[in-house]
C-alpha cells in the first residue's frame, strides 16, 4: 500500500479563515494567543492535530480560560502557498 503524504484539507470555512489570520499575524510579527479576535482554541485544536499549526497551551486557567498561543508550521505555511484547494461549488 503506497503512502500518502497529504495532508487531510477537509477544513471548514472557519479553519481556513484561521490559517489565513495566523499567516498576517506572523507576516506583521504579531503574536497570535487568547484574545486574539476571530481565533479560538476550538478551532486551532484540529489544525494542530493535522500538523498546520503549532499550539502551544500552558495549562494555567483564570478566569476566562486558558492560555495559549499558536504559529503555523511549515505545512501550514505549504498548504496556504499553494492557494485554494478546496473544492468549488458547481
Amino acid at each position: 500500500m503506497p503512502h500518502d503524504s497529504t495532508p487531510d484539507l477537509s477544513l471548514t470555512d472557519r479553519q481556513w479563515d484561521a490559517l489565513g489570520q495566523l499567516r498576517r499575524l506572523q507576516e506583521q510579527g504579531k503574536p497570535a494567543g487568547r484574545g486574539t479576535p476571530g481565533l479560538h482554541l476550538a478551532t486551532l485544536k484540529p489544525l494542530a492535530t493535522a500538523a498546520l499549526v503549532d499550539l502551544e497551551e500552558t495549562g494555567e486557567r483564570d478566569r476566562r480560560g486558558r492560555q495559549w498561543t499558536a504559529t503555523l508550521t511549515h505545512t501550514g505555511h505549504h498548504v496556504l502557498n499553494q492557494g485554494d484547494t478546496e473544492p468549488t461549488a458547481p
